[in-house]
């Protein structure tokens, strides 16, 4: 609605401070007047109807990275969006608080004023509200400006949205990082399925192809250390930069890269399937263990498959991670190798353990309300998937 030749837009805040900028108290003689309103509000309550006029960038969400915040915007088992996403920048004539409700704030826009940064997170909330797949508990950051100077306004604009730089894996493609990743992968079908560069629409990111390849580094986590690799789980951005430390233990992975990469196929694949052989029990109702779609499937195109389920990633990455017993560095080689033979008997290896693996995923989930999120982060699940695996190696594979 207009209001002085103001657009007025509310938004719904369950949070707010507000407070003023230091320019206000300068020494140059010029009386500023800038204030900062921090507002922290349900996504679902985002309102459709503010404006974009400073922001510099048509939004094309449909783009790599931008699925990805959409899949993080989505996720009811992970409430944390608003501590992942920096969140919506706006510029505003004035902002008023409602004496009825504190909750609901007025936000007063001019001709030149609405989001100066974040955009395409607002444009991604909007459709994931259109389609009803946004969850009541995600959370959005607001920030907004007023008192700006007229003059001053393109400046904060520019300088916010070049805070969106070409990112560490498209500078590290220009130098050459992942040539022997890509170089390895060329003999595959799915070696164009990965993106090594910022905004590419691939199936997978470089960064998810390095956690898995993290997750089988027995250098940078030996068991002797009591060390798991846990942050194959939950930070890709730190697997870069494990890679970035040390690149030569993760390239020590290239024999088995592909190997690697099947087997986190065969892992989703069969690990529902050896459980309900083996238990004569029903995978498919472990909430929290295993997605199910009710139309369509999920692609599995390192191994060319595809099936309607999958493990979740907070229960999938111990899973796998355990599977590094098995990789070891021979006396003389300068590369890592299965203990077993090949990637066949590494297979039916797993299938053998793969019901112990599963039920005792189960457990956890059931002790975090069946919540996949907290699984992958749980350190003694990590040490039970390992102690199971190496058990099994034992019992049945070291020589006598």
């Amino acid at each position: 609605m207009k209001n002085n030749n103001l657009d007025k837009v509310t938004i719904k805040a369950e949070y707010s401070r507000r407070y003023p900028d230091p320019l206000n108290k300068g020494s140059d003689g010029n009386s500023l007047n800038i204030e900062h309103h921090v507002l922290l509000g349900r996504a679902i309550d985002v309102p459709e109807d503010i404006s974009k006029a400073p922001n510099p960038r048509e939004q094309r969400i449909d783009k790599g990275i931008y699925k990805k915040v959409r899949e993080s915007l989505d996720n009811t088992d992970d409430l944390s969006f608003h501590l992942k996403n920096k969140g919506i920048t706006i510029l505003a004539h004035h902002v008023e608080y409602n004496d009825t409700d504190k909750k609901f704030v007025d936000l007063y826009l001019g001709e030149d004023d609405g989001i100066a940064d974040g955009a395409h997170t607002y444009e991604i909330i909007l459709k994931s509200k259109a389609e009803e797949t946004c969850p009541e508990g995600q959370f959005i950051k607001f920030e907004v400006l007023t008192g700006v100077p007229q003059d001053m306004g393109p400046e904060i604009t520019g300088g916010l949205n070049t805070a969106v730089q070409v990112d560490d894996t498209s500078l590290m493609n220009l130098e050459h990082e992942f040539d022997w990743i890509k170089e390895t992968l060329k003999k595959t079908d799915f070696g164009d399925q990965i993106s090594y560069k910022q905004n590419e629409d691939k199936a997978y990111d470089i960064r998810e192809i390095l956690g898995l390849l993290t997750l089988f580094n027995v250098n940078n986590f030996p068991y002797t250390d009591g060390k798991h690799p846990r942050e194959a789980y939950f930070s890709k951005a730190r697997c870069l930069e494990l890679y970035k430390d040390d690149p030569d233990s993760i390239k020590m992975l290239k024999p088995i890269l592909i190997d690697i990469l099947r087997l986190y196929d065969h892992v989703n694949i069969r690990s529902r399937e050896r459980y309900n052989e083996e238990m004569k029990g029903r995978a498919a109702a472990m909430k929290g263990v295993y997605a199910t779609k009710k139309r369509g499937t999920y692609p599995y195109i390192f191994t060319g498959e595809a099936r309607n389920y999958k493990l979740y990633d907070g229960a999938l990455y111990p899973m796998l991670g355990a599977m590094r017993f098995l990789v070891e560095q021979k006396p003389g080689e300068d590369a890592y190798s299965w203990k077993l033979k090949s990637l066949n008997e590494v297979e039916a290896f797993f299938d053998e353990v793969a019901p112990d693996l599963v039920a005792t995923t189960y457990k956890t989930s059931v002790i975090y309300g069946r919540k996949p999120n907290p699984i992958g982060k749980d350190e003694n699940h990590w040490d039970n998937m390992y102690k199971t695996v190496a058990l099994h190696f034992y019992s049945y594979y070291s020589p006598k």
